[in-house]
């Protein structure tokens, strides 16, 4: 099963992640919007993983949640991947306390000891709005990108999810299969 561990969107946010498409996209081709209502903020990705590793996933996701805080965030700017002259993803921003960077280092630490690999770049806590494919109008609607302005109400998050993404030619669908709060020991 393709599992990862990430922290859910309020729907009010997935609603603001719906509005540069509507009021940019027409400006070029060959990008792909993602739909905002499958969007989730990615912890981890830990890829193909055997059904036998979930108890130890779980208890790598508890003891990194127990010592995290609930923190609050939102979301706040736009920016690209990897740069404004070769955009290949458009993304919103997360504005967050140093909470969200400590539980995703102790996530990935945990995660590590399990055998996965560890992430060589650095966590840039972030939304993809959009992937872009194709180069026609990507200037322009990059300008229209880092212009837009995005921002959002402040959420409290109190978990962490782990997620199975089940793949099809529709696209993907994401399952949550387990919830693990953060400042306490984790429970089933």
């Amino acid at each position: 099963m393709r599992l990862f561990i990430a922290i859910d969107l309020p729907e009010d946010w997935k609603r603001l992640l719906a509005q540069p498409e509507t009021s940019i996209g027409w400006l070029g081709r060959g990008v792909k919007w993602v739909d905002p209502h499958s969007t989730h903020l990615t912890l981890k990705f830990l890829g193909e993983v055997e059904e036998k590793m979930l108890p130890d996933i779980q208890a790598g996701m508890a003891t990194a949640c127990r010592e995290v805080e609930s923190f609050s965030m939102q979301l706040k700017g736009t920016g690209v991947f990897p740069n404004a002259k070769m955009p290949r993803v458009y993304w919103v921003g997360i504005d967050a306390p140093p909470n969200l960077m400590t539980l995703q280092a102790r996530i990935e630490q945990e995660m590590e000891t399990l055998g996965f690999e560890k992430e060589e770049r650095a966590f840039k806590p972030h939304l993809t709005l959009a992937r872009i494919k194709d180069p026609a109008g990507k200037q322009r609607m990059t300008e229209a990108l880092l212009s837009y302005k995005i921002e959002s109400g402040a959420v409290t998050v109190r978990e962490t999810l782990l997620m199975r993404s089940h793949l099809s030619s529709e696209g993907a669908r994401y399952e949550a299969m387990w919830r693990c709060p953060l400042g306490t020991p984790a429970t089933s």
